[in-house]
C-alpha cells in the first residue's frame, strides 16, 4: 500500500486495490474450500457456519463475494476520482496554459467558496468540463466512466435507493480496465 504522512492523503493506485482485492478473494476461496471440506467431512467449523447447510455456505460465500467485488469497485472509482481531483486543483492552482486549465479556472473563478473547496465532480462539474474539451474517444470514456459513478454512489452512500442499472455487471476487472483507460486518456 501507499506510503503516507501522519494526517496527510493515503491514495491508493488502481493497482494496488485490484492486488488487494486479488489478494481477498484467494483468501475467501481458501476459506469456502476450507469449511466446505470440513462441513462435508463433519470436522469443526467456525461458529458462524456450525448449522448450516451446504447450500446456506454456498450462499454465504456468494455474499461475501457480491460485496467484496462492490467495495472494490467503489475504491476503484474513489481513486479515478481522487486522481482527477488532484489534475483539477493542479491545473487550477498551478496556472497551466492548456485549454483545460483555462476552462477549470474560468469555471473556477464562477464558483461560491465553499464550491471552490470542492467542486462538483460528475454532472455540472469538473468531468462536464473535460467532456467539452475532449475528443470523442476520450468523451466514451468519460460515459463509461460516469456508468461506474453510479455503482459507487449507491454502496457510498449506503443503498438506500433502487440498484442503478447494469450495477450486477460492474466487476472489478471491468470497472479497473475503464479506470485505467480513462487515467491513461486523461489530457497531460
Amino acid at each position: 500500500m501507499s506510503a503516507s504522512t501522519a494526517g496527510g492523503p493515503e491514495p491508493q493506485t488502481l493497482d494496488e486495490i485490484l492486488d488487494w482485492h486479488e489478494g481477498v478473494v484467494d483468501a475467501l476461496v481458501a476459506q469456502r474450500a476450507a469449511v466446505r471440506l470440513a462441513a462435508t467431512m463433519g470436522s469443526a467449523v467456525s461458529a458462524r457456519f456450525v448449522g448450516m447447510t451446504l447450500d446456506e455456505l454456498e450462499a454465504y460465500f456468494d455474499l461475501q463475494r457480491r460485496e467484496l467485488d462492490r467495495l472494490t469497485v467503489l475504491n476503484l472509482v474513489a481513486s479515478v476520482e481522487a486522481s482527477i481531483r488532484a489534475d483539477f486543483s493542479r491545473r487550477v492552482e498551478g496556472k497551466r496554459k492548456d485549454p483545460l486549465a483555462k476552462d477549470y479556472r474560468k469555471w473556477h473563478k464562477t464558483l461560491s467558496s465553499g464550491k471552490k473547496r470542492r467542486p462538483d465532480f460528475d454532472e455540472e462539474g469538473i468531468l462536464d468540463l473535460v467532456k467539452e474539451n475532449a475528443d470523442r474517444p476520450l468523451k466514451n470514456l468519460v460515459g463509461r466512466f460516469r456508468e461506474c459513478l453510479r455503482a459507487r454512489h449507491w454502496v457510498g452512500h449506503g443503498r438506500y435507493w433502487s440498484k442503478p442499472p447494469g450495477m450486477d455487471s460492474l466487476d472489478p476487472v471491468e470497472v479497473f480496465e475503464r479506470c485505467r483507460a480513462l487515467l491513461q486518456a486523461w489530457p497531460d
